[in-house]
C-alpha cells in the first residue's frame, strides 16, 4: 500500500517537473539568470504612445525677368502649382520674402508687390520674411507646415510576441491603432505644439441670431410687437 502511495508521488513529482520544463521550453531563457524571459514586460508593455510633431517648410521661388516687375503667368501657374501640392487652404499663412527696397526704380518693392497682390486675391494671408541670402531677379514664397507621426514601433504590424506570456502583461502594440487614429483626424499638426488662442464669443447671442433667423423673427418685430400688447 505504502509502494503504490510512493509511486503515485513519485509519478506527481515527475509530472510536475516535465511540465515546468515544458513551459521553460516554449519560452527564451535569458542566459543570465537561466530564467525564462517574456516580452511583455512592464517596461515595453505601455499603453501610451508617443507622437511627434515636426516642422517643415518648402520653399518655391518665383523668378522674375531682369530689370521687370511683373511675373509671368506661367511663373503664376506654377506658384498655384506649388500650393495645391502643399496641400495650403484656403486663408493660411504664406511668408513672402522682403528684399531691400534699395533698388534703382523700386523694382523690388513693385516685386514685392506683385506677388503679395496675387497671393491675397487668390485668398491667402502674407507675412514677411526677411532674409539675408537673396537671389538676382527672384523672390522666394515660404510655407511652414507640421506632420505628426507615431512611435516607430506601430509601423511595424501587429505579431505574436515570443515567449508564452503567463504575466498577461499589455502587448507593446497596444495603443497604436488609437494613435495613428487620432493623427490622421487632426485637420492641422500643429494645434499639438502651437495652439491657437480662443477669439471672442457669445455662445448665447449667436445662438438666438440662429434661432431667429430660421423662425424668420427678428429682435426688434418682436420688441414692436411686445409694446403693442401691451397698449
Amino acid at each position: 500500500m505504502n509502494c503504490i502511495k510512493d509511486n503515485a508521488c513519485k509519478l506527481v513529482g515527475i509530472s510536475a517537473v516535465f511540465l515546468s520544463l515544458l513551459a521553460a521550453g516554449c519560452a527564451p531563457i535569458d542566459p543570465e539568470t537561466g530564467l525564462a524571459t517574456l516580452k511583455a514586460t512592464p517596461e515595453n508593455a505601455q499603453m501610451k504612445k508617443k507622437i511627434t510633431v515636426k516642422e517643415f517648410t518648402p520653399i518655391f521661388v518665383v523668378r522674375f525677368d531682369a530689370n521687370r516687375t511683373g511675373f509671368t503667368d506661367m511663373e503664376k501657374g506654377r506658384l498655384l502649382g506649388f500650393i495645391q501640392a502643399q496641400d495650403v487652404d484656403f486663408g493660411e499663412v504664406l511668408q513672402l520674402e522682403l528684399p531691400p527696397f534699395n533698388h534703382a526704380n523700386g523694382v523690388n518693392k513693385l516685386r514685392y508687390g506683385a506677388i503679395g497682390s496675387f497671393l491675397e486675391d487668390e485668398g491667402f494671408k502674407i507675412s514677411p520674411k526677411v532674409t539675408k541670402d537673396g537671389l538676382r531677379d527672384s523672390l522666394r514664397v515660404y510655407f511652414s507646415k507640421y506632420v505628426a507621426t507615431v512611435d516607430p514601433i506601430c509601423e511595424k504590424g501587429w505579431h505574436l510576441p515570443s515567449g508564452t506570456a503567463y504575466e498577461n502583461r499589455p502587448l507593446p502594440h497596444m495603443g497604436c491603432s488609437t494613435a495613428s487614429a487620432f493623427v490622421q483626424m487632426l485637420a492641422n499638426p500643429k494645434d499639438l505644439i502651437k495652439p491657437k488662442d480662443i477669439g471672442p464669443y457669445d455662445g448665447e447671442r449667436a445662438a438666438l441670431s440662429i434661432q431667429s433667423y430660421r423662425t424668420g423673427s427678428s429682435g426688434s418685430s418682436s420688441s414692436s410687437e411686445d409694446s403693442g400688447t401691451s397698449d
